[in-house]
């Protein structure tokens, strides 16, 4: 036999402690907390370089899409506000308050009611 203990190897995933109140709740979540306000004061890293354009007309045609495709955006935006406006224009129609009218037979007879049936 051997002189060294036996070493026991430590459980692969321990067990998570676990939340029994409010207090403990609060801590975790001021850990976490922490924890995101030390990652945004980290340095920020710093951006890759773009590749380099083989050509200024290459370059040009980039940002002429760039240019086209918020024209196109924009455009959008607009025919869709646009069908809201109509839209909203049409319910506005709709729930427009009328005025009370009096239904009355006599009303009726006399001609006050604008009918002219």
């Amino acid at each position: 036999m051997s002189d060294t203990p036996a070493e026991t190897p430590a459980p692969a995933d321990p067990e998570p402690e676990r939340i029994h109140s409010i207090e403990d709740l609060s801590a975790k979540v001021d850990k976490i907390m922490d924890w995101i306000a030390g990652n945004k004061d980290a340095e920020p890293r710093a951006p890759e370089p773009e590749e380099e354009p083989a050509s200024v007309a290459a370059e040009v045609q980039r940002e002429l899409a760039k240019v086209k495709a918020a024209e196109e955006r924009k455009a959008a935006r607009d025919r869709e506000k646009a069908e809201h406006d109509a839209r909203l224009a049409a319910v506005e129609e709709k729930v427009k308050e009328k005025p009370p009218a009096e239904y009355r037979r006599v009303t009726k007879w006399m001609g006050w009611t604008g009918d002219e049936s």
